[in-house]
């Protein structure tokens, strides 16, 4: 008889940062009180041909990064599987490779050395573009515990992805308590030349759609509150307005144009008034 293949688990990325605690603490919730390891990676990067000293440096910096996390985790007193490891790599070209064979890859919005008020660091920006798997980049504070009034949104776009941006959103928001809001932002594309009534013509073609996505999730997870909204304009515009009550905004890894936007300097007015993380879905 086969032996049932071990879950995968869900990675975070360490490196000594107070934003890589935040996304091992944020991570507890996605796998506490099941058989998924949470593991804790750091990756040390040493020069071409390091000394002996520098070797012990970088593995007693290692060591104190990653038990640091250790202890923040199981200070939350959730049930959690944690697993520590320490490689030796490029933190980029690393933690790529490992997103080949997690379900989610955690990182924090800057790493050590970086103090961006706002925005991504570059870590983050490349593991958005570029892991195999979904990545969730988590930002500010959440040592506290999310309430209903914090909003997870879930942004669809009629793309290939749309199904596991909804898959995300409705396990994100059964985990943590939440309300969902799923949600299309368009543009016409051509607004001078629409009248009103074209214009919310579009609009109830919309929310049609996203009244059948909902149907579709909402009998697997009736203790979810969930709306749907068809927003006219940028996403962006939608995250500026609501920032300071939402919690995690869910988008495809495959809508490009609201990815980008959400990592360009647009994002400030969003981002600087705002804790959400960010769950690019794969």
């Amino acid at each position: 008889m086969f032996e049932d293949f071990p879950p995968k688990s869900v990675v975070v990325g360490i490196d000594g940062s107070p934003a890589a605690i935040r996304a091992a603490l944020w991570a507890v919730d996605e796998v506490a009180g099941t058989d998924i390891p949470l593991r804790l990676l750091y990756i040390r990067e040493l020069t071409p041909t390091p000394s002996r000293s520098e070797t012990r440096a970088a593995m007693a910096s290692a060591e104190e990064a990653v038990y640091d996390a250790y202890h923040a985790v199981t200070a939350v007193g959730k049930p959690v599987k944690v697993e520590m490891e320490i490689v030796d790599g490029r933190p980029v070209p690393t933690l790529i490779q490992t997103s080949e064979s997690t379900r989610l890859l955690c990182v924090g919005d800057t790493g050590s050395g970086q103090a961006s008020p706002a925005g991504f660091g570059s870590t983050a920006t490349a593991l958005v573009h570029s892991a195999h798997c979904s990545v969730a980049v988590v930002r500010a504070d959440h040592n506290h515990e999310p309430t209903k009034n914090q909003l997870i949104v879930a942004h669809v776009a009629g793309s290939a992805d749309d199904p596991a941006v909804l898959a995300s959103a409705f396990e994100e928001a059964y985990r943590r308590n939440a309300a969902l809001v799923v949600m299309t932002a368009w543009r016409s594309g051509f607004d001078d030349l629409q009248s009103d009534r074209l214009l919310d013509d579009r609009e109830r073609r919309m929310r049609a759609v996203l009244d059948r996505y909902v149907a579709v999730w909402t009998p697997h997870y009736p203790e979810v509150e969930v709306r749907n909204v068809a927003a006219y304009g940028p996403l962006l515009n939608y995250l500026t307005e609501h920032a300071k009550s939402i919690q995690l905004v869910v988008v495809g890894a495959t809508q490009t144009h609201e990815v980008q936007q959400l990592l360009s300097p647009a994002a400030d007015p969003a981002l600087c008034h705002s804790c959400f993380a960010l769950l690019v879905a794969r």
